[in-house]
C-alpha cells in the first residue's frame, strides 16, 4: 500500500469524527448556551422636577428607549412607541442568521402563550438582497409561524446593533430592562421575561 493511500485511511476517519464532535458540540451549545443576559442599570435622564411636588416621579426619571420607525407586514409605518401599552420583547434577525433561525421556534411558542400580554417584536434587517421579503414570507409560511411580522427602518441604528440576534427586554412604557446578544434558548428567554414582570 502506498504512502498516499495510508494517509488517507487515516485522515478520512479523523476528518469524519471531527465533523460529529462539531455538530455535536453545536447542538448542545444551542441547547445548554451560557447566560448572555445583561440587565441595563437605571440612567436619570435631565428631568425638570415640578416646583410644586418634591421631585421627579420614579416614571419620569426612568430611561425610555429611543423612538424609531419600522414596517409592518402590510407596508405601514409605525412608531416603537406605539407599542408602548405593553412589554415588549424587541429582537433584530434575519433568515440568513442560522443562531436567529435556531431561536424563532421559542418566539413563536412565546407569542401563542402571551401574544395577548406582551408584544413579540421580532424586526428583520431586510434589505432587498441578502434579506428578501419573499425569502421571509416563505421563511414564516414553511415553519408555519404566526407572530407579527415586523421589517426595520432605523431601529437598528438606534440601538446601535452591530450583530445579531440581539433582543430587548423593556417594560411597558417603553422602559428598558436587560438585553441578551447572542441567540437564546427557551430558559433565557424566559428569564428576561421574569426581568419585565412575566
Amino acid at each position: 500500500m502506498n504512502r498516499h493511500m495510508k494517509t488517507l485511511l487515516i485522515a478520512v476517519p479523523f476528518i469524519a469524527l471531527l465533523v460529529v464532535a462539531l455538530l455535536m458540540y453545536d447542538a448542545l451549545h444551542q441547547e445548554h448556551a451560557p447566560d448572555n443576559m445583561v440587565a441595563f442599570t437605571e440612567a436619570p435622564v435631565d428631568t425638570a422636577p415640578d416646583p410644586a411636588s418634591d421631585g421627579p416621579t420614579e416614571a419620569e426619571t426612568r430611561e425610555i428607549i429611543p423612538d424609531f420607525a419600522l414596517l409592518d407586514a402590510d407596508g405601514n409605518t409605525r412608531q416603537i412607541s406605539e407599542f408602548f401599552d405593553k412589554p415588549i420583547i424587541l429582537n433584530f434577525w434575519a433568515t440568513w442568521c442560522p443562531s436567529c433561525v435556531r431561536e424563532t421556534a421559542y418566539f413563536e411558542t412565546l407569542y401563542q402563550e402571551q401574544g395577548d400580554h406582551i408584544h413579540i417584536m421580532k424586526i428583520n434587517l431586510l434589505d432587498g438582497q441578502r434579506e428578501t421579503l419573499a425569502g421571509v414570507e416563505s421563511f414564516m409560511y414553511e415553519n408555519g409561524y404566526t407572530f407579527p411580522l415586523y421589517f426595520d427602518v432605523s431601529g437598528a441604528a438606534a440601538f446601535g446593533v452591530r450583530g445579531i440576534p440581539i433582543t430587548y427586554f423593556i417594560e411597558a412604557g417603553g422602559h428598558p430592562v436587560a438585553m441578551a446578544q447572542g441567540p437564546l434558548n427557551a430558559e433565557t428567554l424566559r428569564q428576561g421575561l421574569e426581568m419585565i414582570g412575566f
